[in-house]
């Protein structure tokens, strides 16, 4: 039986990356193979320059994983790999890491890199190894290759909708203020009146959901998150803020996934006229998503095993 090991942080409902790396974990063991989760360690890059504060990073780090444990979803199934000082990863395995991981920390044989995220993005750094096979997330993702590897022309685009949440049961006569968030949109500044607005950032779905009903607009500084779909299943009208240079075909080039969303204020009453589609389109991906991990296994296959 094909084996697989995810590479990740315990499971956080805030963070869509974290949640596809669980999801994906869950879609292999459906498929019948079989898929653990590995407890992504934290990754400090030490030089003399920043040694004591590096340092107390680590120690932090360590405290709070010591207390909170490691989280997973209780609806998935995701088994734990024990983590290990020096893991003995058989070479029949193939060990998945999201485009953050710097290098092959479990030392494996056979690596795929999934980009969840330009390369780069978070850590300013990209460290990946000769003979790896890449998948990009969706069409949002930058091409990118890397030298000695690989990177493929499917996508892996895993999805996990919380629809319970988001959705237009309860909603008032009239919906009023705006709702926003930053969280990767740190850079940008801000554009819109604070006085009526509600943060969404660091709010739990069900926070988040009660926010959006209420509220007529959902701004997001963020220029990729799911949140801007899930205000549309709110019935928000949903803008990103764009990009410098980076145009609205060349922030999403699919069309389908700028439905209900508008790049900018100016493109609100396009998105208006495409957001009641939404829904059926994520449904749609959502149970699209494993068949797309059926594809990639075979290409992981014959990549790594010639079959």
């Amino acid at each position: 039986m094909q084996k697989f090991i995810i590479f990740s942080p315990p499971y956080n409902e805030k963070s869509g990356g974290i949640v596809v790396l669980h999801k994906l974990c869950h879609l292999l063991n459906e498929l019948g193979y079989d898929a653990k989760l590995y407890p992504h360690n934290e990754q400090f890059i030490i030089d003399k320059n920043n040694f004591f504060k590096t340092l107390i990073v680590f120690l932090k780090f360590e405290i709070k994983s010591l207390f909170k444990g490691y989280k997973t979803n209780s609806s998935l199934n995701t088994p734990i790999m024990k983590p290990q000082k020096s893991p003995k990863i058989s070479d029949n395995t193939i060990v998945i890491y999201s485009e953050l991981v710097l290098g092959n920390p479990l030392k494996a044989k056979n690596v795929v890199r999934w980009l969840l995220h330009q390369p780069g993005f978070h850590t300013g750094k990209v460290m990946y190894n000769p003979g790896e096979l890449l998948f990009k997330f969706n069409s949002a993702i930058d091409d990118f290759n890397y030298p000695g590897s690989k990177t493929s022309t499917q996508e892996l685009k895993v999805i996990h909708y919380p629809l319970e949440y988001y959705n237009l049961e309860e909603l008032p006569a009239e919906k009023k203020g705006v709702a926003y968030c930053i969280r990767k949109g740190k850079h940008k500044k801000l554009v819109h009146d604070l006085s009526s607005s509600t943060l969404i950032d660091n709010l739990s779905h069900r926070e988040v959901a009660k926010v959006f009903k209420k509220s007529k607009q959902f701004i997001s500084y963020d220029t990729y998150t799911a949140y801007s779909i899930f205000a549309v299943l709110c019935g928000c009208e949903s803008i990103v803020i764009p990009d410098k240079n980076t145009s609205e075909t060349e922030w999403y080039p699919e069309e389908t996934d700028r439905y209900g969303i508008a790049y900018g204020f100016e493109n609100i009453k396009k998105a208006n006229a495409t957001a009641h589609l939404v829904k059926e389109h994520i449904i749609k991906e959502e149970k699209k998503s494993l068949n797309k991990v059926k594809l990639c296994v075979n290409e992981i296959n014959h990549y790594f095993f010639n079959t």
